[in-house]
């Protein structure tokens, strides 16, 4: 990658003498020169919207772009190298890279009015990201990239390892939860904020991921991995489970379901009948958190 965004690994001051809560101006002249923000991460389609919504401050829930803390604290190569890597040239996007991933690679998920709805949109921002992020973490690791979701149908990312066996991976993100998001939201505005805390049901919807990431390995070819992957702030709800291995992977099944999680499994498109027949079809389900320097760390690995 020879790019300028390639030296954009200091940590930025915050101005204290104008109204910009991050350095705009320093961005907007990197994005000049970088083909992966001024082409997809933030192209000129959004780009005046985008400068504009963060001059101000966002009082309610203090949401900021991805790309601009990144660039803030000196991790925007972490964002752009894995675009560029693998979705450019230096001419610019290469032509078998589909719309679709172009399109959901924009970052504009802070342009709705509804905080809790942004929190979501970032969820798929950031999840789309990490596919991309991990495939050059997998490189890193002795493995060879053969095709990624980014230009065709099929696994996230399948490669070949160091010993020549193929592999096929779907990565699924999990976030910041709506349910968490609205307490901190309640607490950031000076009200009482907290609530019943379940155990089981973040343990179920991790659960329920692998099952979505398995079901789409199904048609994969060579050793399929599920991967899944926590933000850092939202580890806490589900290490004590994995710690005590609560989830039996030789029988999975949902845990003591209530109301709430039978009503959510209500609304997905695919009810998860064949739960354990569809899960014993992987080989294996690695489970990673990742910090805000965008750094992979294995929690747990698990065999099927």
């Amino acid at each position: 990658m020879n790019c300028a965004c390639k030296a954009a690994t200091a940590d930025i001051e915050l101005k204290r003498d104008a109204d910009e809560r991050i350095p705009l101006q320093e961005f907007a002249e990197l994005r000049e020169e970088c083909l992966a923000l001024r082409q997809i991460l933030i192209p000129d389609e959004i780009w005046p919207q985008f400068r504009e919504w963060h001059t101000l401050p966002d009082d309610v829930a203090s949401h900021s772009s991805v790309v601009l803390l990144a660039f803030r604290r000196g991790y925007l190569p972490c964002i752009t190298a894995p675009v560029h890597q693998h979705l450019m040239s230096s001419a610019g996007i290469l032509p078998n890279v589909t719309k679709q991933y172009v399109k959901d690679l924009r970052e504009r998920w802070m342009f709705d009015a509804d905080p809790v709805k942004r929190n979501r949109l970032s969820r798929t921002f950031r999840g789309r990201l990490i596919e991309l992020q991990f495939a050059s973490w997998l490189e890193g690791q002795s493995h060879t990239i053969i095709s990624l979701e980014a230009t065709r149908k099929g696994p996230d990312i399948e490669t070949l390892s160091d010993t020549g066996e193929a592999n096929a991976f779907e990565v699924k993100f999990i976030g910041l939860g709506d349910g968490d998001f609205k307490v901190l939201l309640r607490s950031m505005g000076g009200h009482p904020a907290g609530g019943p805390v379940s155990l089981y049901q973040p343990i179920n919807y991790l659960l329920f991921r692998v099952y979505e990431a398995a079901r789409q390995l199904q048609s994969a070819n060579g050793l399929k991995t599920v991967v899944i992957v926590i933000d850092e702030l939202s580890l806490f709800r589900f290490d004590m489970q994995l710690r005590r291995n609560w989830i039996d992977w030789a029988n999975p099944r949902f845990i003591a379901p209530d109301n709430d999680w039978n009503q959510f499994l209500s609304l997905q498109k695919r009810y998860p009948h064949d739960l354990a027949d569809t899960i014993l079809g992987i080989d294996s389900i690695k489970i990673f958190r990742q910090n805000a320097a965008f750094e992979f760390w294995l929690e747990k690995e698990f065999g099927i």
